[in-house]
């Protein structure tokens, strides 16, 4: 391996690793330190399970801060190239400037398709295992959840009140359960004589055992009709109180970024044999290699951009903090547009890589052939006016 590419390589590692804490640490103080405290203190989850929480959840957000932190470990060491004034150091011996890209292009497609099997693999894993044990720790806080003489509203759609508890049998006296519409209003009551809480173990979703009680309904949950009253008496009945998705978090585990690549290429085809929009699963299919993908985009980008820039390392990470800003409204864009119909599933994931790989493209050709590039550029212009001139 050539002295170069291993200089290169080696001042690599040290800002690859700090940057890529540095953005786990942000995705979790933004999006999860809420929730970690409140599993920690209010729902009494004990510290480890709260810390088994904070380690599923882990995978979603290493999934976004390797390229990140390889972005910025790339706009860091290029960066310093240039303002070292060492790429003129490397041209001056003789060198191209590619001996020092395209090992550097050639690790970003080895890192792609290792985050592809990140992606297909652990990201599942976390997700599902994440779910299953806050499943298990809100069934499982039933006595917190459920105290006497309060409206809990823990339960999406749902208000849950409960006259008596007896701690011993596990057993609700004098429950009553609103159900809520789009609006938060309720359109139907059930009171029970009594009813027991619990956790189904294929599920993991909250099921509410009522026995002895009677049901009200006012119209449905879309219209209110006086003249639609509706009461029945059932001696038993059973809800199931994570339908609407426990507020703040669970999703089902079948969803499609809970499965592998190979598990969801199936549902697809099987919708599509069905005549079924799968759009939704398509983005999410895309989704799955294009992020991983998207160290490609940056080091394409980050390569030239670094040694174009005179400003050093410091220059690296708000580049850095650019360029993810630029991918996240494209991505984000793409999330909605895609499942819409609004932009084809493809397109709707992979045009940020597609936009930061053009450009990126178009720098790394002009760093090698700098000194004709513009000359070329115009010749070719001038080239394409004369034969239109003629014609």
């Amino acid at each position: 391996m050539p002295l170069l590419v291993r200089y290169c390589l080696n001042a690599l590692w040290a800002p690859f690793f700090l940057a890529t804490a540095c953005t786990l640490f942000i995705l979790n103080l933004l999006f999860y330190l809420r929730e970690f405290l409140q599993y920690l203190f209010e729902y009494q989850a004990g510290i480890s399970n709260s810390f088994r929480l904070l380690f599923y959840i882990q995978p979603s957000f290493l999934i976004l801060a390797l390229p990140l932190g390889f972005l910025t470990a790339i706009l860091i060491v290029y960066g310093r190239l240039s303002a070292d004034r060492e790429s003129i150091a490397i041209e001056s011996c003789g060198f191209p400037l590619s001996i020092v890209v395209w090992p550097m292009i050639g690790l970003a497609v080895l890192m792609s398709l290792l985050l592809v099997l990140f992606m297909d693999r652990v990201l599942p894993w976390g997700n599902v295992s994440f779910l299953k044990l806050q499943y298990k720790i809100l069934s499982e806080r039933s006595a917190i959840v459920v105290r006497e003489r309060t409206f809990i509203k823990d339960f999406e759609g749902y208000v849950l009140y409960v006259n008596e508890k007896d701690d011993r049998l596990d057993l609700l006296k004098g429950v009553a359960v609103e159900f809520l519409d789009d609006r938060k209003y309720p359109y139907r009551v059930i009171l029970a004589k009594q009813g027991t809480l619990h956790q189904d173990a294929k599920t993991y979703h909250a099921i509410l055992d009522l026995k002895d009680g009677i049901m009200q309904q006012l119209g449905n949950d879309k219209k209110r009709a006086m003249e639609e009253f509706l009461q029945m008496q059932f001696a038993a009945c059973s809800l199931d109180l994570s339908a609407n998705k426990i507020s703040g978090g669970p999703v089902d585990f079948s969803d499609s970024r809970n499965i592998s690549i190979k598990e969801l290429a199936a549902r697809i085809k099987e919708d599509k044999q069905k005549k079924m929009d799968s759009k939704r699963d398509e983005t999410e299919f895309y989704k799955k290699f294009s992020i991983p993908f998207s160290a490609l985009a940056f080091a394409l980008i980050g390569i030239p951009l670094g040694l174009l820039s005179r400003a050093g390392s410091f220059a690296g990470p708000f580049f850095a903090v650019v360029l993810a800003a630029f991918y996240w409204i494209l991505i984000t864009y793409g999330d909605v547009g895609g499942p819409m119909g609004t932009v084809s599933p493809f397109m709707a994931m992979w045009l940020p890589n597609f936009a930061l790989m053009a450009v990126g493209i178009v720098l790394v050709y002009w760093l090698h052939h700098k000194y004709d590039f513009w000359k070329n550029l115009f010749r070719r212009r001038a080239e394409i006016s004369s034969s239109s001139d003629l014609s």
